[in-house]
């Protein structure tokens, strides 16, 4: 069964100081499939813990390195909600390390998606500094608790039995009535209105809202979410609409984040307010060490206004020869 996050001591806030976040994701196969679980701490600093959770993660395919992100992602995503604001993530894991630091790009799609999350999740935060520590140095409980939904040995091809067969995706909180549930139309996974109302605030910061659930790419829609929306977000969500014209992505040189263009543009406009090239990268400016492709652009929509100009100006002439 999944665990819900429990907190030891008091909550933490933002006059609390600096925090120490610590994570780990494991994966083990069994008899019965694969099984994966992820561990949780935060603490202050003199290590003293503050905030630890453990759970099992469904995905019969995950790999190590992305149940790691996983756990990660959840550990930053609880942050936010305890109201931290300076945090310092500790990564046991080089490969993590870079990636979070933008050292090193994401090789896969499911890497990139995670990533992606990772980053806007500590962009609410005001400080989160990677630190790459050795085996020694960090905390053992994360580890623990990983270890410990191991050991339960729950079978992601055979997930547990709730007494009322309904709880939520995210917070897996199995004490929910079915008032208090979503369930996404295309896919059939289930959360609760809470969780799924804090996803969607963070989806619309770049895109249509998709399910929540790890690997599925089921879009929600604006109707079926109309009574979680405030009128900002609404709007928000209908601008989101307006760009799926995008056709291909890039990533940004200056947030890391993927970007999207739509079909026959060069110019990318990040969401950090970074514009750049889709062909070459370069940033998308006329002057100095700015975008080709952009000058060349220019000349075309020139060449264009010249030759628009010249048949205007043939046609009035003619136009005069009839009078």
């Amino acid at each position: 069964m999944e665990e819900k996050g429990t907190q030891d001591g008091p909550k933490p806030s933002q006059d609390s100081g600096l925090h120490r976040l610590y994570f780990k994701g494991l994966t083990r196969e069994e008899t019965r499939g694969l099984v994966a679980g992820f561990g949780v701490a935060i603490c202050g600093q003199e290590d003293n813990i503050l905030f630890q959770m453990k759970g099992s993660i469904h995905d019969s395919e995950i790999t190590a390195l992305e149940a790691e992100l996983m756990a990660l992602k959840r550990g930053l995503t609880e942050a936010v909600s305890l109201g931290i604001t300076h945090i310092s993530i500790y990564c046991d894991h080089y490969h993590i390390f870079e990636l979070v630091t933008g050292s090193s790009g994401p090789e896969k799609d499911s890497i990139a998606l995670l990533m992606n999350d990772v980053q806007r999740t500590r962009q609410q935060l005001t400080s989160s500094t990677p630190l790459l520590v050795t085996g020694d140095q960090t905390n053992k409980v994360a580890y623990k608790l990983a270890s410990e939904t191991l050991v339960s040995e729950i079978s992601i091809s055979m997930p547990p039995c709730h007494k009322k067969n309904t709880f939520c995706g995210i917070c897996f909180d199995d004490d929910l009535e079915a008032e208090q549930m979503f369930s996404v139309a295309l896919c059939g996974h289930k959360f609760c209105l809470e969780c799924l109302k804090l996803h969607i605030q963070v989806e619309l910061m770049e895109r249509v809202p998709r399910c929540p659930r790890y690997g599925c790419k089921s879009k929600l829609t604006i109707e079926s979410c109309a009574h979680l929306l405030t009128p900002k977000l609404r709007a928000m969500w209908e601008q989101r609409i307006e760009e799926t014209t995008v056709t291909d992505w890039a990533m940004c040189a200056k947030c890391q984040q993927m970007a999207g263009v739509a079909h026959g543009f060069c110019e990318i406009n990040c969401s950090c307010g970074y514009s750049f090239c889709y062909i070459c990268g370069a940033e998308w400016k006329l002057l100095g060490a700015g975008c080709i492709h952009r000058n060349k652009e220019m000349c075309t929509i020139i060449s264009c206004l010249v030759i628009c100009f010249g048949i205007l100006f043939c046609f009035l002439f003619i136009m005069g020869l009839f009078k």
